[in-house]
């Protein structure tokens, strides 16, 4: 099942080079092969569905509800559950029975403006197929019920060790080697998704405290401009076609010691996107939600990590040869680092228009205005700098 949105045209300038950058990707992708786990294929319309909108201010008791539902034979007056608090767009509630662990998700008020939720379940069927993320057990109306995956989330410290930074580098580099193309259209989203997030900005913000506080620094247009500029400037790095995980921050990364390996969760901003974005975007989380632009990894940090990438990049390409040291070159380097830091500007202002959505819609305790400005503030400090790479 693919699903197709509207286009947003880029500007005319751009038009040839993006046409041109698009072809290369498309081919980069048809001739990339991951081989898929010998498994009955998911299906969308298969996974149940219940007929139930969950209340944000009766969570617990709702949660109980949909678990009596998604297994029946479980004695949920037993249940164990835990309210998640790390997110800032969803409400997420751990259950535990019996040595049996689950998650239930409930979308935070008025998402559905900036996330497609068909498509991110149209995400969890294709990673299903590789390994790379848990079963779906259910949906119901403003949420669904999956699987939990063992570990713990990364802290800000945890982006920063040297292994545990190579494990995120070389389980990215698996990720891009998914192939979703007969249930995603492998099309480039980002500027797309910019540009729908810029729309669902209101024009007067309801609570005149957030209306002052945004427009004391950036308007509408503003943004647009900055947009049309970033994606002109972005579309001449010919950064390849991706499936991209989209939201690489701590707190969506978990770690499991174990088995000394790492998992990412949270899949609703997955799609087909440069490469250089998911990488670039990672590279900003390392300075948190309270966006301590100091902890943004320098330049020996990025090349261990990009060379740990690019390793495992190539490992998959051939699978006779994963069991061989695949020499990465310090141009190949040179090159993705420079990739990487062009498309974190295109993060940085991404989660900019973001936040200032939520600042309308959400009810969750977090400053998005606050967040908008100092990830605006870091673009423009950025901008020159990294587009001159």
């Amino acid at each position: 099942m693919a699903l197709t949105l509207k286009t947003t045209k880029a500007p005319q300038s751009c038009t040839n080079d993006q046409q041109q950058q698009q072809k290369q990707q498309q081919q980069l992708q048809q001739s990339s092969s991951v081989t898929l786990k010998e498994q009955e294929s998911a299906s969308f319309e298969n996974i149940p569905t219940f007929d139930f909108v969950m209340d944000h201010d009766q969570l617990m008791d709702g949660t109980r509800h949909v678990v009596e539902w998604a297994f029946p034979h479980w004695t949920v007056s037993e249940a164990k559950f835990v309210l998640q608090t790390h997110g800032l767009t969803n409400k997420l509630v751990k259950c535990k029975w019996n040595g049996e662990t689950v998650l239930i998700r409930t979308y935070g008020k008025g998402t559905d403006a900036i996330i497609d939720r068909d498509q991110e379940m149209i995400n969890f069927i294709a990673l299903s197929r590789f390994g790379l993320c848990p079963k779906v057990h259910g949906r119901f109306s403003n949420g669904f019920i999956y699987g939990y995956m063992e570990g713990i989330p990364f802290t800000i410290s945890d982006v920063r060790h040297p292994r545990k930074s190579s494990l995120v580098a070389r389980h990215l580099a698996k990720w891009h080697r998914v192939n979703a193309s007969d249930l995603i259209e492998p099309k480039p989203r980002l500027f797309e998704t910019y540009n729908q997030w810029l729309s669902e900005v209101p024009k007067k913000f309801s609570n005149p405290s957030v209306e002052a506080s945004v427009r004391a620094f950036v308007t509408v247009e503003r943004l647009q401009k900055e947009l049309t500029h970033l994606e002109c400037e972005l579309a001449k790095v010919n950064s390849p076609l991706v499936f991209s995980h989209g939201d690489v921050n701590p707190n969506n990364i978990i770690y499991n010691a174990a088995t000394d390996k790492v998992d990412f969760i949270d899949y609703e901003y997955g799609a087909y996107n440069p490469r250089g974005f998911d990488i670039g975007n990672h590279f900003c989380e390392h300075a948190g939600f309270d966006c301590e632009w100091d902890l943004y990894p320098d330049k020996d940090f990025q090349r261990q990590f990009l060379r740990a990438y690019l390793e495992a990049w190539n490992e998959g390409v051939d699978d006779e040869k994963k069991n061989e040291k695949t020499e990465v070159t310090e141009e190949e380097i040179d090159r993705l680092y420079a990739e990487v830091n062009k498309y974190s500007l295109a993060a940085n202002l991404g989660w900019s228009i973001w936040s200032l959505v939520q600042a309308e819609i959400s009810d969750l305790e977090f400053d998005y205005v606050t967040y908008c400005k100092l990830r605006l503030d870091q673009y423009f400090r950025q901008k020159k700098q990294f587009l001159e790479l």
